[in-house]
C-alpha cells in the first residue's frame, strides 16, 4: 500500500465505517475485525472495470463473529485506486453498484 493510501469499508459493519488514512489507520481497522470476528475473508468473485490505474471489482466478504459464531456473507463492490509504483492509494466499498461505478470513474 501506498504510504497516503485512503481505504473507505462500506459501512455495513458496526465500528467500520469512515475512512481510514495511512497504513496505520487500516491497521487499526483490521484489529477491529481480528476483535469481533474468528474467521473473516475477502475474496475476488469479478473484475467488472479496469483502467491503468484503477480496478472495479466484486468482492465477497464472509465471517464467523468471535462471540456468536454466527456467520455473514455479503457481496461488495470495491472501486481500487493505484499510484505510479503499483501500490494501492485508495479503496472504496459499497454495497451497491452504481455508487462504485462513479468511484471508479473518478
Amino acid at each position: 500500500m501506498a504510504p497516503d493510501v485512503e481505504w473507505r469499508p462500506t459501512g455495513a459493519f458496526i465500528g467500520l465505517d469512515g475512512v481510514y488514512r495511512g497504513p496505520d489507520a487500516i491497521e487499526e481497522w483490521m484489529d477491529t475485525i481480528r476483535a469481533e470476528w474468528e474467521e473473516f475473508e475477502v475474496s475476488l468473485l469479478e473484475v467488472l472495470e479496469e483502467a491503468p490505474d484503477s480496478l472495479l471489482v466484486t468482492e465477497r466478504i464472509w465471517g464467523r463473529g468471535r462471540e456468536s459464531g454466527a456467520e455473514a456473507e455479503m457481496r461488495v463492490y470495491s472501486a481500487y485506486g493505484f499510484d505510479s509504483e503499483g501500490r494501492v492509494n485508495r479503496r472504496a466499498s459499497f454495497t451497491e453498484l452504481e455508487p462504485a461505478r462513479e468511484a471508479f470513474r473518478s
